[in-house]
């Protein structure tokens, strides 16, 4: 009896902490409760919803699952798993949790608003609408409904409509904590720069001191050449989270744009000393040095930001590129390659891939990988020209003729399409003329 008293006191002291969101308190004392009674679903329950609060998600999965050991239909002990398994990225987990939820209570608008994230995590965007509209026949207007289908809808690039959706979010819960990120995302995305603006400053003046806010909106900033308000916002960064590899990477980029390139140098190696696998971190300092002519110490960072095999495009091509630009083809070819392996339909990836080929004698390779950029831009001029190119390269003038009237179909303005077509049409008269002879 005594013991159960005991336990009952440590709950108590457990709600205690959590409205004072003291979660570490609050969880040591429902454990030691539980240790007392491990077979209340309720206090298991609680563990969860504490681990939600530190962001420990896999552990919190293990303490619904314990508690729905115990009481296997509670709808919101399974409501939250479901939502907990999205977030350590277990989707199909999470999604045969919400069905289960539909089997027991097909009323429960959640059990479908939750599986709109994470049928858009896996990219089955046409069950994700299915889940919003089965959703408004519980519920009409759910704030995390339309937040939820806008994140499909962005995923899909349809960002008008995306932003739609987060604005009736808005309309329906305008405290909510990220969406005025998002549609400042989407803005951004369809290059409505000002836009973008306001609402990471609206999303700021919600939550101050967000870093990740801070930073966004620097690198937007920094796109718009708004130099001394995005200084502002890397200082106040940096003051918010002094070892933020982040906010020293955007510091080095605005040195360098100021031309302030030793100070740049000395942010972005302090962010390799923070980390030394930090993406696009050589990649900056590659980029400082050739602004400084240094072209040695340019080729070095490039190939050491190689190695670290980075799996964002954009990141990858501008790397490739630059090391085009370093006559450095056997570098390029590696990360062009490493790009249509995470990409393969960046028809750019293919089609610089190929002039570092050609530019290796690799003509046969290159013409497969221009090939490969039609199949995904069948409009790329630069993939014809270059086609033309290597045919007559190779003595064969009737194909390099064909990709030649091509490129100059695709860019009537295009003068180097136009004398490479008359070049090509003089070659393949000159080579009848010495057949002719030779016979």
């Amino acid at each position: 009896m005594n013991e159960w008293h005991e336990a009952e006191d440590r709950i108590e002291k457990a709600r205690a902490f959590f409205e004072q969101q003291r979660w570490h308190e609050a969880l040591a004392e429902l454990r030691a409760a539980i240790d007392q009674d491990p077979y209340n679903a309720n206090w298991l329950f609680n563990v969860g919803l504490t681990l939600d609060e530190l962001q420990r998600f896999d552990e919190a999965v293990e303490a619904y699952r314990r508690s729905l050991e115990i009481e296997p239909c509670d709808i919101q002990t399974m409501n939250h798993l479901g939502v907990d398994l999205c977030r350590v990225g277990k989707y199909r987990q999470a999604i045969r949790q919400f069905e289960r939820i539909q089997q027991l209570d097909p009323a429960f608008e959640a059990a479908y608003c939750n599986r709109i994230i994470a049928y858009t995590e896996l990219n089955e965007h046409e069950s994700a609408e299915e889940m919003f509209y089965l959703a408004r026949l519980c519920k009409e207007h759910c704030p995390h409904c339309y937040y939820n289908i806008g994140c499909s809808l962005n995923a899909r690039g349809l960002y008008d409509k995306a932003i739609y959706c987060w604005q009736r979010t808005l309309e329906l819960e305008e405290s909510h904590s990220e969406v005025r990120l998002r549609i400042a995302e989407a803005f951004r995305q369809k290059g409505r720069l000002e836009q973008s603006r306001r609402y990471y400053l609206q999303a700021l003046r919600q939550q101050p001191g967000n870093v990740q806010t801070l930073l966004e909106l620097s690198d937007l900033l920094l796109e718009m050449n708004r130099l001394e308000e995005a200084a502002d916002k890397i200082r106040r960064a940096l003051e918010l989270s002094p070892k933020q590899p982040v906010a020293y990477l955007q510091q080095g980029r605005l040195l360098t744009r100021l031309g302030c390139y030793e100070e740049a140098v000395n942010a972005f190696d302090r962010v390799l000393a923070l980390d030394s696998r930090f993406p696009s971190a050589h990649l900056r300092l590659a980029e400082t040095y050739r602004l400084q002519n240094n072209i040695e110490k340019v080729r070095w960072h490039l190939r050491r930001e190689l190695l670290l095999r980075p799996d964002d495009p954009s990141l990858l091509l501008e790397l490739g590129n630059m090391l085009l630009d370093c006559r450095d083809q056997r570098s390029a070819i590696a990360c062009f390659k490493l790009l249509t392996q995470v990409d393969p339909e960046n028809s750019r990836g293919w089609q610089n891939m190929a002039i570092a080929q050609f530019a290796l004698g690799r003509i046969n390779d290159g013409i497969i990988s221009c090939h490969e950029s039609l199949k995904r831009n069948p409009r790329s001029a630069s993939a014809c020209f270059n086609l033309a190119l290597a045919y007559e390269r190779m003595n064969e003038y009737e194909q390099a003729i064909l990709w030649a009237r091509k490129a100059l179909s695709i860019s009537p303005a295009d003068r180097g399409a136009a004398r490479l077509l008359f070049r090509i049409r003089v070659l393949r008269v000159f080579g009848v003329v010495k057949r002719s002879v030779s016979r």
